[in-house]
């Protein structure tokens, strides 16, 4: 087994014409914090979804685990994604159930053989971990949007998957609630051993929650490393995005 978690290999991919990814190469080691930033609409969401196996490469290979998400059936496919967690821009918390049921969502469906009270019992403890243990009863709507995150984190860390994908961490928040989320997902590399895929486009919080950086522009990565290397490029465009103290 490599020690790469996620790993690109020469991957393309084109809509109408234009290539959002153009032959994209790279590895994330297992248990490291990995935050893929650029402009909206140059392929970081993209990255996720071939991450996940929702999109499929026009050419190169995707591989999560050593497996090649982008050959796999349909089965294949779910049984490695039960190792993945996914918290959403928005949260995507299902309005009609509680906080709780939402967390507990994921174990009813893919943990059959777990009873009720376990089930629930392990949602309570997920909601604990992001700070929620009073709210498993609430409805959704009666959360702020940082509680919304909080809950999303909490459901996309249900099934204690080894890798977590997390779509624009801050968007929609505060600073100071940004910073609290950008928090729980350090916390969480450090003591689950999660590796975090994080796309953004807001610099503190890549700082804050970045082993490495990479810098997607024109399908491409234009640079890759720790803050403090993409810091000294000598790329202007680099450098300009990196001072971009306030992007968000």
């Amino acid at each position: 087994m490599s020690e790469a978690a996620v790993r690109f290999e020469g991957v393309t991919k084109s809509f109408g014409g234009r290539r959002v990814l153009d032959e994209v190469s790279f590895e994330i080691p297992r248990a490291t914090a990995f935050c893929l930033l650029g402009r909206s609409g140059t392929g970081k969401s993209v990255t996720l979804r071939h991450i996940i196996g929702l999109m499929q490469p026009d050419s190169g290979k995707v591989f999560v685990e050593d497996e090649d998400v982008s050959t796999l059936d349909s089965r294949a496919l779910s049984r490695v994604r039960q190792g993945m967690g996914f918290l959403f821009q928005h949260a995507a918390l299902f309005d009609s159930l509680t906080v709780g049921e939402n967390v507990a969502f994921p174990l009813r469906r893919h943990r059959p053989n777990l009873s009720d009270t376990d089930v629930r019992r392990t949602a309570r403890d997920k909601l604990a971990q992001v700070g929620l243990a009073a709210d498993y009863d609430k409805m959704p709507g009666d959360l702020s949007g940082g509680m919304r995150k909080r809950a999303g984190l909490a459901r996309a860390m249900a099934l204690s998957p080894s890798l977590l994908l997390v779509d624009e961490p801050s968007a929609g928040l505060d600073p100071i609630t940004a910073a609290e989320i950008d928090q729980l997902l350090v916390d969480l590399k450090k003591e689950e051993g999660t590796t975090l895929v994080v796309v953004t486009h807001n610099i503190p919080s890549a700082r804050a929650i970045g082993d490495e950086l990479a810098l997607l522009a024109e399908g491409k990565i234009v640079a890759r490393g720790t803050p403090a290397a993409l810091d000294r490029s000598p790329d202007p465009l680099v450098r300009a995005f990196m001072r971009a103290e306030g992007s968000g």
